[in-house]
């Protein structure tokens, strides 16, 4: 089960933007070793945001304790993305995340954070919290996509983010 709390610049509970995984983060990985796939979220507007004065949607990934109570360091690779697609950066789309790594052994969680900026600042909209991934020694050394992966990482193609139909040839063979 993934986790996600909104969070907006009001004291509101409503959401301008939902942040999902289009692919997760694998649930086991040696420390030091880059993850095979990529981290992809995709971020849709929930209804018609209120703010229209934002110029740029960008996603910030984190490692996070088991439990989600501290921020862990260890965490390497790209870990900050625009909001793209096909349209270029805009206010649905994806973020992409890779090559992650992750250093020391240990039970942890990637949060990412959906931030929008604007001539006023920058603010936190919502974020999602991974699956708890196993950093060990004995875990697998790379990770094949499942057939379910594969079918979203082959209709991310198109969309802009960085993804070719190369790639996804590779991270089967890995």
């Amino acid at each position: 089960m993934v986790q996600g709390t909104a969070r907006v610049d009001t004291g509101s509970s409503s959401r301008e933007f939902g942040i999902t995984f289009e692919c997760a983060p694998p649930p086991a990985v040696r420390p030091g070793v880059p993850f095979t796939l990529p981290v992809v979220v995709a971020v849709r507007p929930v209804g018609a945001p209120r703010n229209n004065t934002i110029q740029q949607l960008v996603v910030n990934a984190m490692l996070r304790s088991e439990s989600r109570t501290s921020v862990c360091t260890g965490l390497t690779g790209t870990l900050t993305s625009s909001v793209r697609s096909r349209q270029g950066n805009t206010m649905s789309g994806y973020g992409i995340f890779r090559p992650l790594t992750i250093s020391q052994p240990g039970r942890y969680r990637i949060r990412v954070m959906l931030c929008a900026a604007s001539s006023s600042g920058v603010m936190t909209r919502d974020y999602i919290d991974s699956e708890v991934i196993e950093v060990h020694a004995d875990a697998p050394a790379s990770q094949r996509p499942t057939p379910s992966q594969t079918t979203r990482l082959q209709a991310l193609v198109p969309e802009n983010i960085g993804i070719s139909a190369t790639d996804i040839a590779a991270w089967q063979r890995a």
